[in-house]
């Protein structure tokens, strides 16, 4: 990894008129329109031209450039060519909109190119996840890296063991989930490490893993969606799955128990989403399959599918997964990962870990947890919004890659976290 640091906090106004970065929201306001008077103008001539017009009331701005002037909502456009045509004008404009895009001051930041392709520092000044809960069903969380600090500001609950049955002890000893709930909810602008997608969500680990990671029973895993449904999750994300059928029979699996919990899920409100799988072909894991879930597959930094990610009609959308071995801004490090805190594999305990760092990891696992984030912040921007519209926001905004329309590879294409708020 590059080990420049960013060390401050870059602010900058952008000003965009593309069609691209306005399609998608009000490009100006629609009460107000900018006004400059010919210099000759007395202050008295100008409030009986602006009354004459048809304006409501109007105000001088700071250094008197121009007036601000009030119309009424929906004429602004006619009110700008009216006042045009007045002699007493010089100039009239609309009132713009224009965004703050912010970039966090987290060392490493410059290193996630994943963030800003799902179009997030603009989201951020819309959403940062304030009052949502998401439940990351996993191998748990390790909160050990730093004493007295827990990752997540002070943001993640207690949560559940469902291997034990038991609230609590949800550590993570596998790496897995603490690099999944990191890319959710990470603490961010801290001056620490990475960022992450809903920033001021909060996180609820579900531990349904082993340590190896490569074991969950079915009942574990239903077990977690259950009591995250009961314990208030808005969000269940699951970067987890398996095959839907017996790979040497092709005999389909009894998994209604765990459609049934999904099912239920997203009755009481909750937004499912989950992994399509890292085998690389045509075939969509479940519990990714089920109709009631948003499938996520993944894409390098090219934005074209990663090799491992399966892909089928029941894609929803696709967000980034990354591929390690790749260099994004060809600096000669292999960072095409996705980056996020986590320790090394297997080594986590109860109060600690070992190898702790920040580590490039790839797979459709880290790409549904951006899925889950960009959910958060709509979320927290329309708290009653349902399971449907969360997931029409998502599609509808999406930025089509592949073949025009949904296609197999990238369902309706790549979240667009801004454009998803606009929604």
């Amino acid at each position: 990894m590059k080990k420049h640091v960013i060390h401050f906090l870059v602010l900058a106004v952008s000003i965009l008129f593309s069609l691209n970065d306005l399609q998608a929201r009000q490009r100006y306001a629609q009460d107000e329109i900018l006004v400059k008077f010919k210099p000759e103008t007395a202050e008295s001539r100008i409030g009986v031209v602006i009354r004459n017009l048809g304006a409501l009331q109007f105000k001088h701005s700071f250094r008197k450039r121009f007036c601000v002037v009030k119309v009424p909502e929906g004429m602004v456009e006619t009110m700008q060519k009216r006042f045009s045509q007045n002699p007493a004008v010089e100039r009239v404009t609309l009132n713009y909109v224009f965004d703050l895009y912010t970039v966090p001051n987290d060392p490493y930041y410059s290193e996630q190119w994943n963030l800003p392709l799902i179009n997030i520092e603009a989201a951020w000044n819309i959403s940062t996840g304030v009052g949502v809960t998401v439940a990351v069903v996993d191998s748990g969380v390790n909160t050990s890296r730093h004493p007295g600090q827990d990752g997540f500001g002070k943001r993640l609950l207690p949560g559940y063991n469902a291997i034990l049955g038991i609230e609590g002890s949800s550590f993570d000893q596998n790496f897995h989930g603490t690099h999944v709930a990191g890319t959710i909810g990470q603490e961010t602008n801290n001056g620490i490490g990475v960022a992450g997608v809903a920033y001021n969500a909060t996180i609820m680990p579900v531990k349904v893993f082993l340590r190896s990671g490569n074991f969950a029973l079915l009942s574990w895993v239903v077990d977690g969606i259950d009591w995250a449904v009961a314990h208030g999750a808005d969000i269940i994300n699951l970067s987890l799955g398996g095959p839907g059928a017996d790979p040497d029979t092709g005999e389909p699996y009894d998994l209604s128990f765990l459609e049934e919990a999904i099912n239920n899920a997203v009755a009481h409100n909750r937004t499912v989403i989950a992994a399509a799988g890292n085998d690389g072909r045509a075939e969509v894991s479940y519990p990714a399959a089920f109709d009631a879930v948003i499938a996520v597959g993944a894409i390098d930094y090219q934005k074209q599918r990663a090799p491992y990610s399966n892909y089928g009609t029941e894609i929803d959308v696709v967000a980034p997964g990354g591929v390690v071995a790749q260099d994004p801004d060809g600096d000669g490090t292999l960072n095409g990962g996705i980056l996020q805190e986590t320790f090394r594999q297997f080594l986590g305990f109860r109060f600690f870990a070992f190898g702790w760092g920040y580590w490039f990891l790839s797979g459709t696992s880290m790409a549904t947890p951006h899925v889950s984030g960009v959910a958060a912040l709509i979320k927290a921007k329309h708290p009653d919004w349902t399971p449907q519209q969360i997931r029409d926001a998502l599609i509808n905004t999406a930025e089509d890659l592949g073949p025009a329309g949904k296609d197999p590879e990238f369902g309706y294409g790549l979240i667009d976290a801004y454009a998803a708020l606009q929604y």
